[in-house]
């Protein structure tokens, strides 16, 4: 099969389009023709090595395609249209013993191979038939991070109807998660922009409104937004470059909730700014089948909608990871597989 693949870590040159072996399904798997596969700045890590695993490696969370094998007792059957659920539980570690949402997760694209593919072999349990009024692209651009925006602001910060949220990041691969995902919760959104280009298409997604942040110091016009008071819940994605000024935006008893540090990781904060608010830093990342199943439902029944920045053939992921790294997209960056 045709695939995009690496045999080392590093930049975007390490990157190969060409013949890799053809997966072939172990007992409750089956094995999926992608036809579509979304970006996600996992995959850039993962090819800059952030985390070590074997080597050649094909990266890719968000996967949408055709079953062409089913190998074990299913419901699926071949030529049904399916997309997969990034990540399922471990089944071993303490939490998944005691029956609680898994402490590892094991995501597709990190520990085994992922969409960047014509084929994958993926279990049994983590596909599902693809809504019919979605096309095979809107389909891989909302698995993983509709999942990770669900989680976090759902489960994990427990945002509330009439509460306000503040999303930095607003325009990349998880914003219009983000934004939709609070306004069907009933919450009020504040997205950052980086410029008045960018605020009117996150507006459109659904944000009341919006901060161009190389203009102003944001979080004084967040508290200037909200008559003083802040915000209830931040949504950071950043880290260094903006963790201080998410814990100076909240009201007491706020929550920031964060997913991962773009910017570096390395923040610090006085406690003494920290524990009389008495605020909260919540640790997110993905979610859990139950989860999943949630966000499909609601993407199923039209109450939120993927959105796709462009799309690139599979043998174009390079520039596909480029133009993720420069932060030129607004949605989801989808490849291509014919």
């Amino acid at each position: 099969m045709k695939a995009v693949y690496f045999e080392k870590f590093g930049e975007r040159d390490v990157l190969q389009y060409g013949e890799f072996p053809t997966p072939k399904p172990q007992a409750g798997e089956a094995l999926v023709r992608v036809r579509a596969c979304g970006l996600n700045h996992l995959d850039i890590w993962l090819r800059k090595g952030s985390m070590q695993f074997p080597l050649p490696h094909i990266v890719g969370s968000d996967v949408a395609g055709i079953i062409e094998e089913v190998n074990g007792a299913s419901d699926l059957k071949v030529g049904d249209e399916v997309v997969i659920n990034p990540e399922r539980a471990c089944g071993t570690c303490e939490r998944c013993q005691k029956g609680k949402a898994c402490g590892l997760v094991l995501l597709l694209g990190r520990q085994a191979n992922g969409g960047y593919a014509e084929y994958i072999s993926v279990s049994l349990e983590q596909i599902y038939h693809k809504p019919k009024h979605l096309s095979f692209t809107e389909a891989a651009a909302f698995p993983l991070t509709y999942l990770t925006a669900w989680h976090a602001l759902h489960t994990r910060a427990q945002l509330e109807v009439g509460e306000t949220l503040f999303v930095w990041g607003a325009s990349g691969s998880i914003g219009p998660a983000i934004t939709q995902i609070a306004k069907h919760i009933g919450a009020h959104v504040i997205a950052a922009a980086r410029s008045d280009d960018a605020a009117k298409i996150i507006q459109s997604w659904g944000a009341d409104e919006i901060v161009v942040y190389p203009n102003v110091n944001v979080s004084e016009r967040v508290k200037e937004l909200t008559q003083g008071k802040g915000v209830d819940v931040v949504f950071e994605s950043v880290g260094e470059k903006t963790f201080s000024q998410s814990l100076a935006m909240l009201k007491p008893y706020g929550r920031v909730v964060v997913i991962g540090a773009t910017s570096g990781e390395k923040v610090s904060f006085n406690l003494s700014e920290f524990y009389p608010k008495q605020f909260s830093i919540i640790g997110s990342r993905m979610g859990t089948k139950e989860e999943f199943e949630q966000v499909l439902a609601l993407i199923d029944a039209g109450k939120l909608k993927p959105v796709i920045d462009k799309v690139l053939p599979l043998h174009e992921a390079a520039a596909a990871q480029q133009r993720m790294e420069e932060g030129k997209h607004f949605g989801k960056i989808v490849l291509g597989v014919s």
